[in-house]
C-alpha cells in the first residue's frame, strides 16, 4: 500500500463521531485515593494469616521431610576415586582410562577422574607444589 499526497482519505462521518465519544478522559488516581484504597485493604486483611501459617500441618510435614532429605545425605559415604590408595601398584594412565569407561556417564565421577587423570600424567614429582 502506498502513501499518495494527493489523494485524501477520508473516514466516514459515522466511525469519526464513534471514535470521539469514545475518546473520555483517563480517571485519575491520587495520592490520596490510593492510600484510601490501601488502608481499605489492610483493615480487610488484617484479621488473615500468612499461608503457611493457616496449613501448620502441612508446613511440618514438609520441613520434617527436608530435614529427613538432608540427614540420609550426609549419613551416605561418598564414593571417592583413589585407585593409587586401593592398588598395590601406583595408579597409571590405564587404570584412568578403566575407570572412566566403567563410570561413563556419571558427571560426579568425571570430576574426579580427570583429577586422578591430571596427578597420574603429572611431569613433577608427587607432592611438588606447582
Amino acid at each position: 500500500m502506498t502513501h499518495n499526497d494527493d489523494e485524501t482519505e477520508e473516514l466516514p462521518d459515522a466511525l469519526i463521531e464513534a471514535l470521539k465519544s469514545a475518546d473520555e478522559a483517563v480517571p485519575l488516581i491520587t495520592a490520596r485515593v490510593d492510600r484510601e484504597v490501601l488502608k481499605m485493604a489492610r483493615d480487610q486483611f488484617a484479621d488473615r494469616k500468612p499461608a503457611w501459617r493457616r496449613r501448620p500441618a502441612w508446613t511440618a510435614v514438609a520441613a520434617t521431610a527436608l530435614i529427613a532429605i538432608f540427614v540420609v545425605q550426609l549419613d551416605e559415604p561418598t564414593q571417592q576415586v583413589n585407585l593409587s590408595m586401593q592398588a598395590a601398584r601406583p595408579a597409571d594412565i590405564t587404570d584412568v582410562l578403566k575407570l572412566a569407561r566403567e563410570r561413563a556417564g556419571d558427571p560426579a565421577a568425571q570430576v574426579e577422574i580427570d583429577a586422578l587423570a591430571m596427578r597420574v600424567v603429572s611431569l613433577s614429582p608427587a607432592g611438588a607444589s606447582q
